[in-house]
């Protein structure tokens, strides 16, 4: 969906606000298809010469399953960005080949596309997994069982580094 940028083009160096709705088609990541719902963009917008600038944050709801025990998740995506824009014209024209190092965005007119970035933003903000919570008896079980597994000498010693315990284990042996 295109964003109306003409009253930023029409007031340079001004800080105009808006509110963008936009939509982000159903992503499959590892395998599961994640969906989206109420995907907002809001913030300001201001132009200078051939840059646009837009800033603010990113509002959505991720749909998704839980890693446990599969049951439906929603995860609340909110997402703060500030992103420049430069304008395609003849004396401007886009590169054929794009930075590897960064990624930058163009516009045409006075509309400008948010979709690509709503989406970039929406799936950098995803967790790892998506669980539904610390009542979740799947993954209670799970915790409980990595409980059960914990050495003694890792339950001496909670507080310092994972790697202590070996040193121990070697001075021990030392002393023998």
């Amino acid at each position: 969906m295109l964003l109306d940028i003409s009253r930023a083009l029409r007031a340079p160096g001004e800080e105009i606000p808006f509110l963008h709705r936009d939509a982000i088609p159903p992503q499959v990541i590892f395998g599961e298809t994640v969906a989206f719902s109420d995907v907002t963009l809001s913030g300001f917008l201001t132009s200078v010469e051939d840059h646009l600038r837009i800033w603010g944050t990113l509002h959505a709801v991720a749909h998704g399953h839980c890693a446990g025990c599969l049951q439906p998740v929603d995860y609340s995506v909110e997402v703060p960005f500030d992103e420049t824009f430069i304008r395609v014209t003849a004396r401007n024209p886009r590169p054929e080949e794009e930075s590897p190092e960064e990624e930058e965005w163009y516009y045409e007119g006075s509309k400008v596309e948010l979709s690509h970035l709503a989406l970039t933003l929406a799936l950098l903000d995803l967790p790892i997994r998506f669980e539904c919570g610390d009542d979740c008896p799947v993954l209670t079980q799970l915790h409980a069982e990595d409980d059960e597994t914990t050495h003694a000498c890792q339950k001496d010693m909670p507080d310092q580094h994972p790697f202590s315990a070996l040193q121990q284990l070697l001075t021990k042996d030392q002393e023998v």
